[in-house]
């Protein structure tokens, strides 16, 4: 046993002195001790943020001695785990000038340095956020000499002028009235709309915004119609349209295959002629949305298995206001805090009232929950209004000055006056949904955008908003000018 222990010692041995002369004789003075990877420039960051139609510059350059045997590969693939998406070679050198050209996304972004006389590596892995200045931010939809275009600002105030991408078939020549933001967590489902006086609507590619199509090709019969709004449920299960008629169409959200609506056919049934907006309904069933007919002064119910508008039950004693009977003009509504609808309304004397619907107990739960004047200041008329998503608030501009009513104190109060050579033309809350919450952008109903006019153009602000939902530094956060005349703002959640 111990001759045999002795043979193998002896074998083991011999092996490893063959080998310690193979190594020697192949690197020559080469050390063990210099086994390690090799360093590259100490000024590489870990996270790099990059616009679509920037240039980075990079630097791997090594400080090693032995440069004359160095060789350098640039290389990126998708961070996604499990991503199928081979890695792309983009530079030999040591410094590198990238081209971000790349889809939207995160990529890992590698400079790999390789001694070719010893065979060491180094390797500095970056972290690449590819967007766009388009990918997210308040659009501002303008219109001058007779053009129509887009800008959008940023969260982080950056700003990009005029990239609307019109073409000969599509060049949107009439006057532009109302900008259309269909954010959603499914890239299918978030078309932007532009509604025209023709009346016409347009719908642009949510990443590259350009058009794709109009109203026209929305519609499986490819009827002739004179289309006037589109809209959707708080959980985009159906879509709408409307026609100068006042008749609305549906589609479900599961026959769609592209990202914009298509397969409208006929009108949804009842005798009716539809206002241009829907109440949201945050159940989504049996109602997904409740509509308002302006023929016979009613909200109408939409059932979700079926193609008609309904009316809902009569009016109980003990009910605020009568949803079937309903004469004020309706000013504005919106989904607002704890998942009530209001609505506001001007009756006959003037008199600006909130109305609040809870419409998502189902239909045996008659949907009137209050209603109560508005104090207006010096009894103005607002020109345009804004809910908060989580506290029960109501901000407004009359008088060229922002206001806010505060639900449970029935008052409002002062907020800022704006300049008097500017007027105020759209008023918005960077409102959550779904698929848009404060962990996704902590500005979520915490920030007001609000576009006025002058002389020289469109202005654009945004308020930042206390816990209280009082401005937070009594101004506002930001201000931008020299934009063409604004007509109406929407915010647009990166794709």
């Amino acid at each position: 046993m111990k001759n045999i222990f002795k043979v193998t010692y002896s074998i083991a041995l011999l092996t490893m002195l063959v080998l310690s002369s193979c190594l020697k004789k192949d690197l020559g003075n080469y050390k063990p001790d210099d086994v390690k990877n090799l360093e590259i420039n100490s000024s590489l960051k870990d996270v790099y943020l990059a616009n679509v139609g920037e240039v980075l510059s990079f630097d791997a350059t090594s400080p090693s001695a032995d440069n004359q045997n160095l060789t350098y590969k640039w290389y990126y693939y998708p961070a996604t785990s499990g991503s199928t998406v081979a890695r792309k070679e983009v530079g030999s050198e040591a410094k590198l000038a990238l081209n971000i050209n790349m889809a939207t996304g995160d990529y890992f972004l590698v400079a790999e340095v390789t001694n070719t006389k010893t065979g060491v590596k180094g390797y500095k892995k970056i972290t690449l956020n590819v967007k766009r200045l388009t990918s997210e931010g308040w659009l501002l939809l303008t219109w001058k000499d007779n053009k129509t275009n887009l800008s959008i600002v940023t969260s982080a105030n950056e700003i990009l002028k005029d990239f609307l991408q019109p073409s000969a078939e599509y060049p949107i020549t009439a006057k532009p009235e109302k900008l259309i933001c269909n954010n959603d967590n499914d890239v299918k489902y978030q078309p932007i709309v532009i509604k025209t006086a023709e009346p016409n609507l347009y719908f642009l590619d949510h990443n590259t915004f350009e058009i794709h199509n109009d109203a026209r090709y929305a519609f499986a019969s490819g009827a002739n119609l004179n289309l006037t709004n589109y809209a959707w449920d708080t959980y985009g299960q159906f879509f709408y349209m409307w026609d100068s008629n006042g008749l609305v169409y549906k589609i479900s959200r599961g026959s769609q295959v592209i990202d914009f609506p298509t397969g409208f056919n006929q009108p949804m049934l009842g005798n009716y002629k539809a206002a241009k907006f829907v109440l949201p309904v945050t159940s989504g069933f049996p109602v997904p949305a409740v509509l308002f007919d302006e023929q016979a002064k009613r909200f109408l119910y939409h059932n979700y298995s079926g193609n008609e508008l309904l009316p809902f039950q009569a009016k109980p004693a003990n009910a605020p206001f009568d949803v079937s009977n309903f004469q004020d003009e309706i000013r504005f509504t919106d989904l607002g805090a704890g998942d009530l609808t209001y609505v506001v309304g001007k009756n006959a004397a003037g008199e600006h009232r909130l109305y609040t619907l809870t419409l998502n107990n189902g239909l045996n739960v008659y949907p009137a929950t209050a209603v109560d004047k508005l104090d207006i200041p010096a009894n103005g008329s607002p020109v345009a209004f804004a809910l908060s998503g989580k506290l029960p608030l109501l901000y407004y501009i009359v008088n060229n000055a922002l206001y806010v009513y505060k639900m449970g104190e029935k008052r409002s109060t002062f907020l800022y006056t704006f300049p008097s050579d500017e007027t105020v033309v759209a008023l918005n809350m960077l409102r959550g949904s779904v698929w848009l919450n404060t962990t996704i952008n902590p500005a979520v109903e915490n920030r007001l955008g609000i576009a006025t006019n002058n002389a020289q153009g469109g202005v654009f602000y945004t308020f930042d908003l206390s816990a209280t939902g009082v401005l937070k530094t009594g101004k506002f956060n930001s201000r931008d000018d020299g934009f063409d005349p604004i007509v109406d703002i929407a915010y647009k959640m990166k794709k």
